[in-house]
């Protein structure tokens, strides 16, 4: 059996502010038999954060805002984030280390991997990253990361934030829509949030 899969971006990387919350994109469900939520996360500052809900929704309705159902409600990101200003000049693309000025909060425990948020000065240009291991050479303080930065990203206004998540969440058949909620009210006196949402899709059985 062949399957048609297809991936696309449903929100962008944006910034939520404190005491905000992001509605999604909704995607609709009726062409797949298959649909999955991939959202990710992170803090946007060194604020101490007791959480963010993150609620992923599906409907019973082609259009009807009425009839929306969780299909996940979670707490993520609890923590203070510590965020470095990236110091190449420049970071450039497919590079598998960062240079920065001090590695407090991105060592790698022992038997793991952290994941990190590296922001751009266009915010859409943000990336995940996962961290393996940290080093220094001739007195300068490195992250090696797994895969290698997707593109390139400027000197000095990049900032690495160490609280960072990703999940990918599943939508039952039968659900004709779904979208993502970032519900950052849940700490009243907490950190910024950024959030981005892909969807994938299984569009047809052969």
């Amino acid at each position: 059996m062949a399957l048609t899969m297809a991936g696309a971006a449903l929100d962008a990387w944006a910034l939520i502010a404190q005491n905000a919350v992001r509605e999604g994109a909704i995607v609709t469900c009726s062409d797949s038999y298959q649909t999955i939520l991939h959202v990710d996360v992170a803090l946007g500052n060194t604020t101490a954060h007791t959480g963010t809900r993150i609620i992923v929704e599906c409907s019973s309705a082609a259009a009807d805002d009425e009839f929306w159902t969780a299909r996940q409600d979670f707490t993520a990101l609890v923590g203070t984030a510590n965020t470095e200003v990236v110091l190449d000049d420049p970071l450039a693309a497919a590079a598998v280390q960062i240079h920065v000025a001090d590695l407090t909060g991105f060592a790698v425990a022992t038997g793991g991997s952290l994941l990190a948020f590296l922001l751009d000065n266009t915010v859409a240009n943000s990336e995940l990253i996962r961290i393996t291991s940290t080093s220094v050479e001739v007195g300068n303080d490195h992250i090696n990361i797994l895969d290698g930065v997707k593109r390139e990203h400027a000197v000095t206004t990049t900032v690495l934030s160490n609280i960072a998540a990703t999940y990918a969440i599943e939508l039952p058949l039968g659900t004709l829509r779904g979208r993502v909620i970032i519900d950052n009210l849940y700490d009243a006196d907490g950190a910024t949030v950024y959030s981005r949402t892909r969807v994938s899709k299984v569009t047809a059985l052969s």
